[in-house]
């Protein structure tokens, strides 16, 4: 069978050789045959409990602001696929996700314009008025800083739990290195049948789908599931259930991304999950994933020295979703053998935000609606 649980990890484990070797089993099982965990005792190298508080209410406080404030804002405006989306404006899996969202990431100048095109998903953040919002620069700031010191040290875990050496990923990185972070408001069921949203696709919240089925791009994911929702976030198994990944105080979800998977040849699986539309009565669901990347110019060759063990665990995994045949709609792979892995989050991020494009990227959209059907 494939998994029916999500793994709990502890990662004060991790700093202890007594207990070292049993998190590294723990971890690469988690992330060969599951590809999601849950992770607990994280604050000595990451975001402490009143530093979650604070994003947490500086999210909701976000959120709660006039309209007009957040379209100021909007992500239409930039060109870097940054800032705010309204509510039923993104798409995944062909169906419009019922949210609304900022994203935001490492403070970094825009290209220049003689760099490859994809290099524009880089750039800087739109903030909201600071008179509106004093807090949430700085807060915001301060937890990008404590969670890309957390997913360095996690990576390094990684690694080592699939036999590498915790440098063997160091080329794929370079300096301010931008990560990625979403605040995102799911309202419940009650609240969206007062919503005026024009949804694409003639869409409804009856779709039930507050993020469709899909594979993160990225390296890695750390979820904050900041409000304490328990039955929203789902993971797929390899025999096509979903999997409730429980909502526990102290916890942060962590999911492998499609880049890691293809670093490693697959050993990382990157696995399906959705989110769906809290239930009447429940409330809004916050959450804020953190998305750590890789240099947009990396095409260097997927890891080789993967040791043989592992290699047939992955191997063990694969002819059993091979007979299970479970899979999610189309999404663009990072092919880093052939080209740079900003070649395919970039067009991903044209899919998802096809008014963005629509403004910045026309051609680029004519081109990824031909690759793809909906």
């Amino acid at each position: 069978m494939s998994f029916q649980e999500i793994p709990i990890l502890d990662l004060q484990e991790a700093f202890n050789p007594e207990t070292k070797p049993k998190f590294l089993q723990q971890l690469r099982n988690a992330t060969i045959n599951v590809g999601f965990l849950l992770l607990k005792n994280f604050e000595s190298v990451g975001p402490t409990t009143e530093e979650l508080t604070n994003i947490k209410n500086e999210a909701e406080e976000f959120f709660n602001l006039p309209d007009d404030v957040k379209l100021d804002i909007e992500m239409v405006n930039s060109k870097h696929f940054l800032g705010y989306s309204r509510i039923a404006n993104e798409i995944t899996a062909s169906k419009v996700d019922w949210r609304e969202q900022i994203d935001l990431g490492t403070e970094l100048p825009p290209p220049s314009p003689t760099e490859p095109i994809y290099k524009n998903i880089e750039g800087p953040n739109q903030w909201p008025d600071s008179e509106k919002i004093p807090n949430f620069r700085p807060v915001v700031e301060n937890h990008i800083h404590k969670m890309t010191q957390l997913s360095t040290i996690f990576r390094y875990l990684v690694l080592e739990a699939i036999g590498l050496q915790k440098d063997a990923l160091n080329a794929y990185f370079k300096p301010n290195q931008q990560c990625k972070m979403k605040l995102i408001a799911y309202p419940d069921q009650s609240e969206l049948q007062n919503s005026k949203s024009l949804a694409l696709n003639d869409d409804t919240p009856a779709s039930n789908q507050g993020c469709g089925p899909h594979r993160d791009s990225d390296l890695i994911t750390y979820i904050y599931q900041a409000t304490p929702h328990t039955d929203s976030l789902q993971v797929q198994n390899f025999q096509g259930q979903w999997i409730t990944v429980p909502n526990l105080p102290g916890h942060l979800v962590i999911n492998n991304g499609q880049t890691l998977e293809a670093i490693t040849q697959g050993v990382c699986k990157a696995t399906i999950h959705r989110v769906l539309i809290p239930k009447s009565g429940t409330g809004t669901r916050i959450s804020i994933p953190f998305f750590q990347t890789i240099d947009l110019d990396c095409s260097k060759s997927a890891i080789q020295n993967i040791p043989d063990d592992v290699i047939k665990q992955k191997e063990i995994r694969d002819q059993k979703i091979k007979d299970w045949a479970v899979d999610v709609g189309f999404q663009f792979k990072p092919d880093i053998n052939k080209e740079p892995v900003g070649y395919a989050v970039f067009r991903n991020r044209i899919k998802s935000h096809q008014d963005v494009a629509k403004k910045w990227y026309p051609k680029i959209l004519e081109q990824v609606l031909t690759e793809y059907t909906y």
